[in-house]
């Protein structure tokens, strides 16, 4: 199995000793080791301020029974042998978003 970005995918959780959250999947095939890993942006139930409300209408089919929103600051590489099962799909566009967000966090500041 191959995550394609704007899938969600049950995987480990950082940091929680064992626990499963699902993942966004951001990256796409110009990952290095793309047919290994991938680059996987968090997803939770909890509202916080930076987070990305996922509303019904962008889940392609089925989504999360709960309200989710998307982290874009919690990101990990992701091993696909670690992925556990697909809960479903989000719309380019807001894939889109989620990633800017994320590259926003990262982009080169001014040199010190």
């Amino acid at each position: 199995m191959t995550p394609e970005r704007g899938e969600v995918w049950w995987g480990p959780a950082l940091f929680k000793g064992g626990a499963y959250r699902p993942w966004l999947t951001v990256s796409h095939d110009s990952h290095p080791f793309s047919e290994e890993e991938c680059i996987g942006v968090g997803l939770t139930t909890t509202s916080h301020r930076e987070g990305l409300k996922i509303e019904p209408d962008e889940w392609v089919g089925e989504g999360m029974s709960k309200q989710s929103y998307a982290s874009p600051w919690y990101c990990t590489t992701l091993k696909h042998r670690h992925l556990d099962r697909k809960q479903g799909t989000l719309v380019p566009n807001l894939v889109s978003k989620i990633a800017r967000e994320l590259v926003r966090y990262v982009e080169p500041g001014p040199i010190e």
